[in-house]
């Protein structure tokens, strides 16, 4: 089971739209100090203050909690770029490809 950092995954979310803590207040209701807590994991979020989150975010829970947090790291980011425009058939033979240099 994944475990996800709340706190970690409302900032990335929140910058990913290029938005404030201020900003992300406004619109929801909530404090920007409890933003800023619980993005600093000091405090938790209650279920109604995590799904008014989301939906200003344009996300609902399931979402949230779905995605990893995986950073990629820098050398890879062009492969990973790539990946997206590849057909099935291509992506399982960079599949093969890779598992055969892992058996090397």
């Amino acid at each position: 089971m994944i475990k996800i950092n709340v706190g970690n995954r409302l900032r990335l979310l929140r910058r990913e739209r290029n938005l404030s803590q201020k900003k992300l207040a406004e619109k929801t209701g909530i404090s920007q100090s409890f933003i800023s807590s619980i993005e600093s994991n000091k405090q938790s979020p209650t279920v109604n203050s995590l799904e008014r989150l989301c939906f200003f975010l344009g996300i609902d829970l399931a979402d949230f909690f779905n995605q990893s947090e995986v950073t990629i790291p820098e050398h890879l980011k062009p492969l990973f770029k790539r990946l997206k425009y590849m057909t099935p058939v291509q992506v399982k033979h960079l599949t093969n490809f890779i598992t055969s240099l892992n058996e090397s």
